[in-house]
């Protein structure tokens, strides 16, 4: 499968926000097209939620340097002249629906700490309601 980058936009978090464009060519003139968002989110001491600033080695050990957040919007059997205006009304809806959410100042602490709270050793977070 082909990506291609259709757009990026910046957060006011700092952190960027990616269009890709994954759709491929199915039977005849029809597509199955993906629209896929990523965020990549750095894992480091500096963006780790106070509550975990103590466990930074350990919470980078458990997901690495960096962490990607991604969704995946997919339609099938679209009509290969469809295919632009599908793509256009996909990255305008996920835009609106996502840029406050992954913009907002907590959401790198707080998805950090829900990825971290799903690996051995961060259950303790749920444990403790923190997630």
């Amino acid at each position: 499968m082909t990506e291609s980058l259709l757009l990026s936009r910046l957060l006011p978090n700092g952190l960027t926000l990616e269009f890709f464009d994954l759709s491929r060519p199915m039977a005849g003139d029809r597509w199955q097209v993906i629209l896929e968002v990523r965020l990549p989110i750095a894992v480091s001491a500096a963006t780790l939620p106070p509550d975990l600033a103590d466990r930074s080695e350990e919470v980078i050990g458990a997901l690495g340097p960096k962490i990607v957040f991604a969704q995946r919007e997919v339609h099938y059997f679209i009509d290969a002249k469809e295919v632009p205006v599908l793509l256009q009304e996909i990255k305008t809806r996920l835009w609106e629906g996502l840029k406050d959410y992954l913009g907002h100042p907590n959401f790198i602490g707080h998805y950090l700490r829900k990825k971290f709270a799903g690996q051995p050793g961060g259950n303790h977070l749920r444990k403790q309601g923190k997630i």
